[in-house]
């Protein structure tokens, strides 16, 4: 395929090049993230500590080396699950690219058949345009010929409006008398009619001024009890968070390497009835510890405290955790 060829097709039918662009682009993120995926984390370096002496519980030791022991079989377990998960996908995408190298030289096909049918069309084109001007040429000799005729029915219908146009201004005069007569007469009636129209405007006026002045009494009066609904509304939503923060902080364990003046901004989505559906954490602090912390601390709290109001509830629910010291 040359690269003519490419371009015409780009130009007919970028939606389909792009998809299939789209497709190569996929393609190879997808086997990148295969490859990358299948790397072992490197643990990190023990932190050397000072050993000192304790007394160790057996049975809780072992209990412990059984938990972490699970916590890396599933580790494992979902790893593997994730790279099936990338060989399907890529599997997928193979065939979708197939796809559309197939759909593409059909679309190459299409174009060729159409330019063979555009020429065929313009031959057509062509030979119709000769037999129109030789059709153009017979009706404009047609034409003269009824123009000749029509000059001359002319001069006949001039003679005969001239005199249709000299009854026609007489009729008009003797109708002109009688409609001055009908204007005058009309033009009373007028008059006291606009009389009568202007007494009622100034009556209906007056009404539209006294209901216009009711209307902004009682707007104003809307407006002044939907603020005050407002300003209260507002005061029971900082309630309503102050309540669900002060839970979550109650739910809250404090890290044993937790610094002094750590905050965090949380996000959190619950249901109608209070129960957590997610947490969400921004602008924290690196202390990884410290944000495990208040998302255990968020779930631990739910259901959350209803509102005070049911107006003020909201699915989600913004405030910022500054534990105390």
């Amino acid at each position: 395929m040359g690269s003519s060829s490419l371009v015409e097709i780009f130009k007919r039918h970028p939606k389909a090049v792009a998809a299939s662009i789209v497709l190569h682009v996929v393609l190879l993120v997808l086997l990148s993230i295969s490859l990358t995926s299948s790397k072992v984390p490197e643990q990190p370096a023990a932190t050397k500590k000072t050993v000192k002496a304790v007394v160790v519980d057996t049975a809780q030791v072992e209990k412990e080396i059984e938990k972490l022991k699970q916590v890396e079989k599933k580790k494992q377990r979902k790893s593997l699950e994730e790279q099936k998960r990338i060989k399907r996908e890529t599997e997928q995408a193979r065939k979708k690219l197939e796809q559309e190298k197939k759909r593409l030289a059909a679309l190459k096909k299409q174009e060729q058949e159409r330019k063979k049918q555009a020429e065929i069309k313009r031959k057509k084109e062509a030979e119709k345009k000769r037999k129109a001007e030789l059709e153009r040429k017979k009706k404009l000799e047609a034409e003269r010929k009824r123009k000749q005729e029509e000059q001359r029915k002319a001069e006949l219908e001039k003679q005969r409006k001239l005199e249709a146009e000299r009854k026609r201004k007489e009729e008009e005069q003797r109708k002109a008398e009688l409609e001055k007569q009908r204007k005058l007469e009309a033009e009373r009636k007028r008059k006291e009619e606009e009389a009568r129209q202007k007494k009622l405007a100034e009556e209906a006026e007056k009404r539209r001024l006294a209901e216009e002045a009711e209307l902004k009494r009682r707007l104003a009066e809307e407006e002044r009890r939907v603020a005050e609904h407002n300003r209260m509304l507002d005061s029971l939503r900082l309630q309503y968070v102050k309540l669900i923060e002060q839970k979550v902080e109650s739910k809250w364990l404090r890290p044993s390497a937790q610094q002094s003046g750590q905050t965090c901004e949380v996000y959190v989505r619950q249901t109608a009835l209070g129960d957590v559906v997610s947490v969400h954490l921004k602008e924290c602090s690196s202390d990884v510890a410290f944000q495990h912390s208040i998302e255990r601390a968020v779930w631990a709290a739910s259901p959350l405290p209803p509102p005070p109001n049911p107006e003020v509830f909201d699915n989600e629910i913004h405030f910022t955790f500054r534990p105390r010291t």
